[in-house]
């Protein structure tokens, strides 16, 4: 039996990768069982706003059809950091996959987590039907066979990916009763060996020869064609991948198909109510599969770059995860920091408001005792016998300057009149000084409560950033660990970028280019059925369960065995 390279990783990053999805997704060993505890049921349960419910299904089937084994793994995304969050799971042999946390059970399929604010990464096992059935048929020279017959056999084959949408809802169409699947985009993904493979087409997708092996990357909207109506001959939205080649000694490895509602659900369909908010719905689509498109390319270049410094970057992440667990001490400290300069600035304002308050009193009281002291020096100039005019701040100076300069110097008039008049100068120097001093502090005052609004905001921030220094640390310490399989993934990953972002390519100009063109068919009924084909994507959040009050997406990853002789 000849040996063949397993080429399933690439064949599912390539297929998450497609859909923009970027969460973390764990399947791990089954066999442990979840470690129930108590929680208290007066503890504060997230709502919908505060938790997303992040559902990955994996489906392990043979060739046809035959399901193996249904693995869920559900992240509970713990947004305001809670206490205990609230779930609802039909699934069997649940198993915290990524900490320590524990759960129990409050009645019939609802579960408490005792998050401790943490995320909750969990998963089990579950029997259901799934939503979308997907199996796989053969053509050996135009003739029916079956997979296991047409091992070793040589010939035209034609392989064809068959997509059952299960998943429906009830809604009225112009006053009618009609069904409308929801609307799954799926991805096919599938290996060929070049040594056995040759002259290999697919019906929608692309195909992509590195000189061993083709990659064949198809896409398909199983029930989306019924759901708008649309006559094929005007346009064919796809519902199954079809690959032809001419084979020797059949051989096929394990395929991948990737499913998920979101590109349809992402539409806000209440704002679709003309033939322009139409096009402006499609434009997203479009527009979402263009920046798909781009950030594929760009992943490619990305990846490449990644390869040539992947040690360096293991290095980098270790020194990060030390500088974090710095940053996080350091974070704790500013805060307390904080808080002390905040309480101390609250203290400064306090009192700088009560010195401003009095102000205007100091300054009044400065201005009379100036006016008393004038209206005394005056008096007694008068009754020296000399006529001046009436002594104000403003013409005391200018006064007294006059009269000095009319008598003798070494006389006892000059130096009573030159000792008044330095009197009267200190007595102004302290004035000005006073206003000037008063109106400094207002400005201070009104600093001071500016800066103290500001301090509080400063504490405020800093307990926020010890939260996340607290998480990056955290997550940087995990992700130090994780290093050497990031490093060993990277090289596959590198391997079905390229193909990927030219098959997205081609998806985009044969898939949602060609319904943005739809433009000649009746384009009320296209809108009532996009609309109801929307909103039954938005309704579809899970597959093993949710809280009523949680927001939540699936996708699907479907593993389908092949054969090798």
């Amino acid at each position: 039996m000849k040996q063949k390279r397993n080429y399933l990783p690439v064949l599912i990053t390539g297929a998450l990768m497609a859909a923009e999805m970027a969460t973390p997704v764990m399947v791990y060993g089954m066999d442990q069982q979840t470690e129930e505890s108590d929680a208290s049921a007066n503890e504060a349960v997230l709502s919908g706003e505060e938790v997303l419910k992040d559902e990955t299904v994996y489906v392990l089937e043979d060739a046809e059809g035959n399901v193996n084994k249904i693995i869920v793994s559900d992240w509970l995304q713990n947004v305001s950091g809670s206490q205990t969050i609230s779930d609802r799971s039909e699934l069997s042999d649940i198993e915290n996959v990524k900490g320590e946390e524990d759960f129990s059970v409050e009645s019939e399929n609802q579960l408490i987590w005792n998050a401790d604010g943490q995320d909750i990464y969990y998963q089990g096992t579950l029997e259901k039907e799934l939503p979308l059935q997907v199996s796989l048929s053969c053509k050996l020279d135009g003739a029916d066979i079956s997979m296991e017959d047409l091992a070793g056999k040589s010939g035209e084959v034609s392989l064809r990916f068959h997509y059952q949408n299960n998943q429906c809802e009830s809604v009225l169409i112009n006053g009618e009763e009609e069904t409308i699947s929801v609307p799954f985009m799926v991805l096919q993904g599938t290996f060929l060996d070049n040594d056995s493979f040759r002259n290999i087409t697919v019906s929608n997708g692309k195909t992509i020869n590195d000189g061993t092996r083709t990659i064949v990357l198809g896409y398909a909207f199983p029930g989306v064609q019924n759901n708008l109506d649309l006559d094929k001959e005007q346009l064919e939205i796809p519902d199954y991948v079809e690959i032809t080649a001419d084979v020797t000694d059949f051989q096929l490895g394990t395929s991948v198909a990737f499913a998920s509602n979101e590109l349809f659900a992402g539409v806000d369909e209440e704002s679709i109510g003309s033939l322009d908010d139409l096009t402006g719905a499609l434009g997203e689509l479009t527009d979402g599969m263009t920046s798909l498109c781009d950030g594929s390319s760009g992943l490619y270049d990305g990846l490449g770059t990644l390869l040539e410094n992947a040690n360096a970057l293991a290095e980098g992440v270790g020194a990060l995860a030390e500088g974090a667990e710095q940053l996080n001490t350091g974070a704790a400290n500013l805060d307390t920091g904080a808080g002390q300069l905040s309480e101390g600035i609250q203290q400064l304002s306090t009192g700088l408001e009560s010195l401003t308050a009095n102000s205007s009193s100091l300054c009044m009281g400065a201005e009379q005792i100036f006016a008393s002291l004038l209206l005394t020096a005056e008096g007694q100039i008068t009754a020296a016998g000399a006529a001046i005019p009436s002594l104000t701040m403003e013409n005391y100076a200018d006064v007294l300057n006059g009269i000095l300069a009319s008598l003798d110097e070494t006389g006892a008039m000059y130096t009573q009149v030159a000792s008044l008049k330095a009197s009267l100068d200190g007595v102004n120097a302290f004035y000005s000084g006073l206003q000037e001093y008063t109106a400094g502090v207002d400005a201070v005052a009104g600093g001071a409560a500016e800066l103290g609004t500001g301090a509080a905001q400063l504490k405020e921030g800093t307990a926020q950033l010890g939260i996340g220094a607290e998480s990056l640390s955290g997550g940087l310490k995990e992700l130090n660990g994780g290093m050497p399989a990031l490093l060993e993934g990277v090289t596959a990953l590198h391997d079905g970028a390229q193909q990927l972002s030219e098959g997205l390519n081609q998806f985009n100009e044969d898939g949602i280019q060609k319904l943005a063109n739809a433009g000649d068919c009746d384009m009320g009924e296209l809108i009532v059925r996009l609309k109801a084909t929307i909103e039954a994507a938005g309704n579809y959040n899970n597959f093993a369960g949710i809280d009523e009050e949680m927001n939540g997406r699936v996708k699907f990853i479907y593993r389908i065995d092949g054969l090798e002789e």
